[in-house]
């Protein structure tokens, strides 16, 4: 016994060393030494050993590759990823230049950009000159003397400086067609944006001109503040408005601010009423004032035209009248997704019910911010306190799905409690809303959207309600491997004991033959064996009638 002890205290002190001796041996076997070139080649993927040229980057270096050979030596920073006789490159922190399929210089790297627009033509910046055009062979076409420059998405270059400017169009890689040339005080595409029309400035004032040098506004303005569309927010002796490109006034300059016109085509004005402080309202296209600057915010809603103001930290509802919809007494307000069902002919030209998302009806709020929103109705006022975290309005005539603490329960159109919170989810089918599918702990049960109780006190794996209008509002439950016909009322009719989904039965003489009185064949369902296949009828209460399938 003493024996075995002894052997049994010694026992961890031999495992241990043979962990250390393993240790010991590992640590010393030889660590596979690479060179550099069968590193290189290891970082080749697989695919792009097909023969043909690949960009490949390595060491945070860029080249081109063709199977294990390099065809452009990987060491620009940046280059092309369009193997061409034409590649912009640029060398670690240095300027940019451009190189052939042959890796030789065709462009010098004596630039700080470098660009080439489809046509071909390259524009390139140099600091100490300024910006050019030349040809993808280097061929000098427009001289490096400009302030600025930029491709248009309609291949046109403007290039432009004080007192000098030129426009034009790049007919092909080598050929350019003037435009325009001027010699305005200044130009601008700041507040026009790559269109073909920009701001000028002559005698201290600005106007709009097009590639045609035309003047779309005169230069009579101190500033062109924005465009939007066809609409010009500008400032004229100080104080702003609006016009149209066609110089029509729409605003009359009188406002010290106008911001940006909302997509429902009023433009917020602002009123300054103490140092740093302004007041906002709201004017039309024709200056009429819709709501007088007395607000802290105005702002529009994303998906509808009705907007939100702010006073005093309190934001309301407002619509296109200057009508306040709302009390101004939510600490924050959104505009809510609600379903509408419009009738729409589907391809073969049958009517059909399609749910669409709308806005402008529902919308959540806050009294204060602890996080949780209420339902308020446009004309009726709030639905639902906030005590919430979220709403989904499952159908038109509802019912409404609330989350509380990461549960579900449903509640009809008036706010009113149909559930308890005891779903993780619910969702409902647009080819059946009379039931919402109820989803607990991986199982599923169907619940009415009238009541919002389970149609019956159980659960299913699944459910199909695929070909319900061919089988008039009947549907199939699943538990298991087996399947269940239900009524359109939701109740089921038979035990979960077919073995595959059902549809609808063809003619059966042999079985309307003897059907009651008064029913009717609804499905017909299958039942696998062994060996063999067992085909039955369905009727409307749940019967089933065994028939041979020819």
């Amino acid at each position: 016994m003493k024996k075995l002890l002894f052997i049994i205290l010694l026992l961890p002190l031999g495992v241990f060393a043979q962990v250390e001796e393993e240790y010991e041996i590992a640590t010393q076997a030889p660590v596979e030494e690479l060179s550099s070139e069968e590193a290189f080649k290891r970082s080749i993927p697989a695919h792009f050993k097909d023969g043909k040229p690949h960009y490949h980057r390595y060491n945070n270096l860029s080249g081109y590759i063709r199977n294990d050979s390099i065809l452009i030596p990987l060491k620009y920073e940046n280059i092309e990823t369009r193997y061409s006789d034409f590649m912009i490159c640029r060398e670690p922190r240095k300027r940019y230049g451009a190189i052939n399929k042959k890796g030789e210089t065709v462009v010098p790297f004596e630039y700080n950009t470098l660009s080439q627009n489809a046509a071909g033509i390259v524009l390139g910046w140099k600091k100490e000159a300024g910006y050019g055009l030349m040809t993808s062979t280097g061929k000098i076409l427009v001289p490096f003397e400009y302030k600025s420059g930029f491709f248009n998405a309609d291949s046109v270059v403007v290039l432009y400086s004080p007192g000098k400017q030129l426009i034009v169009k790049t007919l092909d890689g080598k050929t350019l067609k003037v435009l325009m040339e001027a010699d305005f005080e200044d130009i601008s595409i700041e507040t026009t944006g790559r269109r073909p029309i920009f701001a000028v400035k002559q005698q201290g004032r600005w106007g709009i001109m097009d590639y045609q040098k035309r003047l779309l506004l005169p230069c009579e303005y101190d500033k062109i503040q924005r465009i939007l569309g066809q609409h010009v927010v500008a400032v004229k002796n100080g104080k702003m408005g609006v016009v149209n490109l066609n110089n029509t006034p729409e605003v009359p300059f009188e406002y010290e601010t106008i911001h940006e016109r909302l997509r429902n085509g009023l433009f917020p004005f602002g009123v300054t009423v103490s140092r740093g402080k302004q007041r906002w309202g709201l004017v039309d296209s024709t200056g009429h004032v819709v709501l007088p600057a007395g607000y802290d915010a105005v702002a529009q809603f994303y998906h509808c035209d009705l907007m939100k103001v702010s006073k005093d930290g309190k934001w309301g509802i407002l619509d296109m009248t200057g009508k306040l919809r709302s009390p101004l007494q939510f600490s924050d307000i959104s505009g809510w997704k609600h379903l509408s069902a419009t009738v729409k002919k589907d391809p073969l030209g049958k009517p059909r019910i399609v749910h669409e998302d709308k806005y402008g009806i529902y919308f959540v709020h806050r009294y204060v911010e602890n996080g949780k929103i209420g339902l308020w109705h446009l004309d009726k006022g709030e639905i639902i306190p906030p005590q919430y975290d979220y709403f989904a309005i499952l159908d038109p005539g509802g019912p409404i799905e609330v989350t509380l603490n990461e549960k579900r329960a449903l509640f009809n159109m008036k706010g009113k409690p149909l559930s308890g919170f005891e779903y993780d989810a619910l969702g409902i089918s647009a080819v059946h809303p009379a039931f919402v599918t109820a989803h607990t702990d991986g199982k599923r049960t169907l619940v009415s959207t009238s009541t919002g109780k389970q149609i019956q006190p159980e659960y299913y794996d699944d459910w199909y309600f695929n070909n319900i209008e061919d089988l008039n509002g009947y549907f199939v439950t699943k538990i298991g491997k087996f399947t269940a016909l239900h009524a359109p009322d939701g109740r089921r009719l038979t035990p979960h004991k077919y073995s595959a989904s059902m549809a609808p039965c063809g003619s059966l003489p042999e079985v309307e033959a003897v059907l009651q009185k008064g029913r009717k064949l609804v499905a017909c369902a299958k039942i696998y064996g062994d060996t063999t296949i067992r085909f039955f009828a369905i009727d409307d209460t749940g019967a089933e009638y065994e028939y041979d399938k020819k």
